[in-house]
């Protein structure tokens, strides 16, 4: 779907002054709530994700009536700007090969995360689809094709700790001799929904 706005950002990350302009122009939102919330905003700075900060306006689709939760609003991004958009099931990525697309660091910084990958593409879900200055990076790195969806900063923060904590500690018990260390990947995921820390000691996942 071609953006209902001429010109978008390119290699930059999203500002919620222009989600506003585009969820406006779909007819999601009207002018109204639209300049209410940039008045809000614009009142003060935050460190939030924008479709997070957008999400906390307690907008609601003019569309569907829905509420324009973090989720919805992602959802509506990736469709407004014709890329894929994913809800990340942590039972179908195959967490044992995240660590070997990037480092933990590197996906915290550039808002990626690999949610697959095959002899040939590696799809990596992001929260910010204009700033893919990284996707040749990984291509040179992999020789394998990127892929990319848009999938929800709150997703994203949170798998991202969880899949590569587990990880290293699917390694870790790998190089100790463990038999088979994805016996019971649902119980692995359990874990990383405790949000308890898991290190190589942890005897759940070893």
């Amino acid at each position: 779907m071609t953006p209902t706005v001429d010109t978008h950002p390119t290699r930059t990350r999203l500002d919620w002054r222009l989600l506003l302009q585009w969820l406006q122009a779909d007819g999601v939102i009207s002018a109204a709530d639209a300049v209410l919330v940039a008045q809000r905003f614009s009142a003060g700075t935050s460190r939030q994700h924008p479709l997070i900060r957008l999400a906390a306006a307690n907008l609601t689709n003019l569309k569907s009536g829905r509420p324009l939760d973090t989720e919805a609003l992602t959802e509506w991004l990736a469709k407004h700007i014709g890329l894929g958009y994913l809800r990340i099931d942590p039972l179908k990525v195959d967490v044992g090969r995240v660590a070997d697309i990037m480092s933990v660091r590197y996906a915290e910084m550039r808002s990626a995360l690999p949610v697959r990958v095959t002899p040939t593409e590696v799809t990596i879900a992001t929260c910010e689809p204009f700033d893919t200055e990284w996707k040749t990076e990984i291509e040179s790195h992999t020789r394998k094709t990127v892929k990319i969806v848009v999938s929800s900063p709150l997703e994203l923060q949170r798998y991202t700790t969880e899949f590569f904590t587990l990880a290293k500690s699917i390694k870790a018990a790998v190089k100790s001799g463990a038999n088979n260390p994805m016996a019971s990947f649902e119980q692995l995921v359990e874990l990383g929904r405790s949000n308890k820390q898991l290190d190589a000691n942890d005897q759940g996942v070893v």
